[in-house]
């Protein structure tokens, strides 16, 4: 799938609910993942379905991975954070 491309479904029944299953390969080109959150949003008669961004922080580490450049990984910091006079 691509987007653009157009794929038919249906409503099922899912318990005492009812529910569109969105095809494995749709979710794998958005990134959608199974117990992802998604928000649903009505708009012009439509349904919008957008995957919510989990913020996830990483590491110093992670930061510089492709970083290119000289960078100290034992920079220290004074003692004093928290207490800067501005």
């Amino acid at each position: 799938m691509r987007e653009g491309d157009i794929l038919n479904t249906s409503i099922k029944k899912i318990g005492n609910s009812k529910g569109v299953i969105i095809p494995a390969s749709i979710l794998k080109v958005l990134g959608i993942n199974e117990n992802d959150s998604l928000d649903l949003k009505i708009e012009n008669r439509q349904i919008i379905l957008s995957k919510i961004e989990v913020y996830e922080p990483m590491i110093l580490e992670e930061l510089f991975v492709e970083y290119k450049g000289n960078y100290d990984v034992d920079l220290v910091f004074p003692d004093d954070i928290g207490e800067e006079k501005w």
